[in-house]
């Protein structure tokens, strides 16, 4: 799956991803946006927070819906792109979002839960959990994998 340059261009909370040009000396950054993430009460954030705020963020192969997880608040949120509205958001089971990917029919995403060694999976269009997965230590990298 190939994810979308755009998604590099949105900054997200205090830790802003930056759009970088490739093959420039010495690069240019670019800040075009920026998403502050809802805040929700200290007592159902996740204990274990970081490293960082989010860590995974993906935009769908339409470029019409930006997914990014927080690792702090344990949810993937959805933003309509370009205006980057709020469209809703799916909680997690697990703890610790960080790495997250769709599925090339952008049905499904998958989000690795580090804190807890298990993945979420998220039906995009309703935002809601439908499976969590047991998995091994500190799942990571994760990439759909689609048979013919």
């Amino acid at each position: 799956m190939v994810l979308s340059p755009n998604a590099a261009a949105f900054g997200i909370a205090e830790e802003p991803l930056v759009l970088t040009g490739v093959g420039m000396c010495p690069p240019t950054r670019v800040r075009t946006n920026q998403i502050k993430l809802p805040d929700i009460p200290p007592a159902q954030q996740n204990p274990f927070g970081g490293p960082s705020v989010s860590h995974g963020i993906a935009v769908t192969s339409d470029q019409k819906t930006l997914l990014v997880n927080s690792r702090l608040n344990s949810t993937l949120y959805a933003y309509s792109l370009p205006d980057l509205t709020l469209l809703g958001d799916a909680a997690l089971g697990g703890k610790g979002a960080g790495w997250l990917t769709i599925t090339p029919d952008d049905k499904t995403a998958y989000v690795a839960n580090e804190h807890t060694n298990n993945v979420s999976v998220v039906d995009i269009k309703s935002l809601k959990e439908v499976a969590l997965i047991p998995v091994g230590f500190t799942p990571a990298r994760n990439t759909p994998w689609m048979a013919p």
